[in-house]
């Protein structure tokens, strides 16, 4: 009896979805907008993380010595720093490991090869670069520094202070989430709406059915099941369409994300693959809740049973 129930309520559901399949094209339309302004949303968020996250990681304290400092010496100003308790990582950069790299970064520059040359000599000393374990302990860091004397034995000390970067950054991206979400919202409203009318449509267009159906002796949750399932199917079908679409267009696009994320190191299209049944599960539950309510309140408005 239970599976003869069930198979009548899928075969109205299915017959409900088709009578009037061109609203139910528009409702599916609806939701996969709906989803691609929520998946924006998540891609968004995600990707300010990483720029941050990539921002906070290139801050660092450079201390520059003189050519010719002894190793010894510079090591024992690392070893002191290390023991500072804002200190995550303090690196040694030889003065000859210095020197390869400002001629990888000026190999184009042809006057500064040929000043190398002339030089004959290493015109530079060798670098501690200072990482702390919170971007906000830079300045205590540069306090301790300069307390224990040791900017004394540098010739300079480099630090650019990002912070205001990263507050800049934070404040337009909590900004561009805010406008996003309200959009997610706008469209969440309208899906609901659209579901609404779909499944008041459908009670009307049954409603001749409804009525022999109650005079026969169905039950309530009978009667509001189809409608039910029918909203059920529409979040299955509009999230599986909107993924297969947007899958598509990721992949028209990867060359343009690919050269956009290359400098944060952020693949877009591995953050989706490793993300995706959470992204998935999370948009098509949320959809299905919406969808549900929709239809509740328009059975219980309409139909009253």
């Amino acid at each position: 009896m239970f599976l003869l129930n069930f198979s009548r309520i899928i075969k109205f559901s299915i017959q409900n979805f088709y009578r009037n399949f061109w609203l139910s094209l528009v409702t599916i339309t609806i939701i996969v907008l709906t989803l691609f302004s929520l998946t924006s949303l998540i891609i968004l968020n995600a990707t300010a993380g990483q720029i941050t996250s990539a921002i906070k990681n290139k801050i660092d304290i450079s201390l520059y010595f003189a050519p010719g400092f002894k190793t010894e010496q510079v090591n024992l100003v690392k070893e002191n720093i290390e023991k500072y308790d804002a200190v995550k990582k303090v690196s040694l950069i030889s003065a000859d490991k210095a020197l390869e790299r400002f001629k990888i970064r000026h190999q184009n520059d042809r006057l500064v090869q040929e000043a190398l040359n002339e030089l004959g000599e290493n015109p530079l000393g060798p670098t501690l670069t200072v990482k702390a374990k919170d971007v906000n302990l830079y300045p205590q860091i540069l306090k301790q520094i300069k307390k224990d004397k040791i900017d004394k034995l540098t010739q300079e000390i480099d630090y650019d202070d990002h912070k205001l970067v990263i507050q800049k950054l934070e404040n337009i991206s909590r900004k561009v989430k805010n406008a996003a979400l309200i959009i997610s919202g706008i469209f969440a409203l309208i899906s609901l709406l659209v579901v609404f009318n779909t499944i008041r449509i459908g009670i009307y267009t049954h409603r001749h059915e409804i009525s022999i159906m109650k005079l026969v002796g169905a039950s309530n949750w009978f009667i509001r099941a189809p409608f039910l399932l029918e909203s059920i199917i529409y979040a299955i079908l509009s999230t599986v369409i909107f993924w297969l679409i947007f899958y598509l267009l990721i992949g028209v696009l990867q060359p343009i994300l690919y050269k956009f994320f290359i400098d944060i190191n952020f693949n877009l299209v591995s953050y989706l693959s490793a993300n995706f049944f959470y992204i998935f599960g999370f948009e098509l539950i949320l959809i299905m809740i919406l969808n549900i309510i929709s239809s509740f309140i328009a059975i219980g408005k309409y139909l009253r049973v």
